[in-house]
């Protein structure tokens, strides 16, 4: 059931955010969830909100789910890891 929630969270995040940003979910694993984001995006300031918009899809695809940012790195000029933990 999370699987399928950070997937319909993801397949939103790119379909209003692509090509300036898209997601691509690289593993679910107990609570946490790995993301890697990559575009443009990674150019402006602000980045963390681009990560943080995530969340809120994950919110609209599974209301009573609870997501943080547990870290991110930047691997490139144009892709970022990010690891969300999750509570249910």
């Amino acid at each position: 059931m999370i699987r399928k929630a950070v997937e319909r969270a993801v397949e939103n995040y790119n379909r209003y955010r692509s090509p300036e940003a898209a997601a691509r979910i690289l593993g679910v694993k107990g609570d946490s969830v790995l993301v890697e984001f990559s575009g443009s995006f990674c150019y402006t300031c602000g980045v963390y909100d681009w990560l943080e918009d995530l969340i809120y899809e994950l919110r609209e695809a599974f209301p009573s789910i609870s997501a943080r940012i547990r870290s991110w790195k930047r691997v490139s000029d144009d892709r970022i890891l990010v690891e969300f933990e999750l509570a249910y």
